[in-house]
């Protein structure tokens, strides 16, 4: 007997700073999917922005962020407000393609699957000269080619399409936004923590990526900047650091440590680069420094990724909708 479709409730975040066509793309692209059971924006602190989503829409759910301010408290009230058997997080600069909900969904008939992330495409701000190389699309939130479907590691597990069953956040706390996170999630690395989490007690977790759940991103002008690629390759320098830390040694499971972005990996496609006299050599070498750099600092401040079990509480389910 065929088990029935699991529902899929997607959170989309916003705060006064988010711009509002971006997010009325990705809102107007997840409602024209008729997989989703329900689609709920949260509203962090904007409520000019929340009374025009509710006059705008009548098809979703808008709720203000009742948990601490910022990106996590506003998914963990998403994940309190949702009604589904899956919540999928869209990124706000985010237009999801036909199939994306249900793609997302159909790993989790596999029990040791945690979570399931998809594929972000960009779309380039002004003319093509703004792109970055394929190596370093992770810096804006989007997918390399080079990333396999199947099982990935924990550093593939970003916020611009990635799924979870609901039972299993709520049972662990979600992102923990009621928890100082500041000591025990380096920057970028709140998903990795939940992860970490979530396959405590589950010692065949997998995190396993699937192509056929795409969203396009809308990169801004300025991530492309050297700068921005730069302090995005450190912060996840320390980030690979504390995880091959927390689970000790570098692993070969969909929970072990990073596998994709390495320094030999930028370094080689530098040297491509320039041996083929291609645009983004500079950069390339810059990301690959400051990927070391991160690892470097990462060990000298003995960086893990973990928060106190003790403090952390099952959020509540089903808030109230207004």
């Amino acid at each position: 007997m065929n088990r029935p479709a699991p529902r899929v409730s997607v959170v989309v975040c916003a705060d006064g700073s988010t711009p509002f066509d971006g997010l009325t793309a990705a809102l107007d692209s997840v409602l024209r999917d008729g997989d989703v059971h329900d689609v709920l924006v949260v509203v962090d602190r904007a409520p000019r922005l929340r009374d025009h989503l509710r006059h705008r829409y009548d098809d979703l759910v808008v709720v203000d962020n009742t948990r601490t301010p910022g990106l996590a408290g506003s998914r963990d009230t998403g994940i309190e407000s949702a009604r589904g058997d899956v919540v999928a997080f869209l990124g706000a600069d985010c237009v999801a393609h036909a199939g994306w909900a249900r793609a997302l969904a159909a790993p989790f008939d596999q029990v040791d699957v945690i979570a399931v992330v998809g594929r972000t495409e960009p779309t380039w701000p002004g003319t093509a000269a703004s792109a970055l190389p394929d190596d370093l699309l992770w810096a804006v939130d989007c997918t390399p080619r080079w990333r396999p479907d199947g099982l990935v590691g924990l550093d593939d597990v970003a916020g611009a399409t990635v799924a979870f069953r609901r039972w299993d956040l709520l049972q662990v706390g979600g992102l923990a936004s009621g928890v100082d996170a500041h000591e025990g999630v380096p920057r970028g690395a709140e998903f990795v923590e939940l992860c970490l989490r979530l396959a405590a007690d589950e010692p065949e977790a997998r995190v396993v990526s699937t192509s056929s759940a795409r969203v396009s991103r809308t990169v801004r002008p300025g991530e492309t900047r050297p700068r921005s690629v730069v302090a995005a390759a450190v912060d996840r320098g320390v980030a690979h650091r504390a995880l091959r830390r927390s689970v000790g040694g570098e692993g070969d499971s969909g929970t072990g440590a990073p596998r994709g972005v390495t320094f030999g990996r930028l370094a080689s496609s530098a040297w491509r680069s320039f041996v083929g006299r291609r645009r983004g050599t500079t950069v390339l070498a810059a990301a690959a420094i400051a990927l070391a750099t991160g690892h470097l600092l990462g060990l000298v401040r003995g960086t893990r990724i973990g928060l106190p079990v003790d403090q952390l509480v099952p959020l509540r389910s089903a808030t109230v909708r207004r």
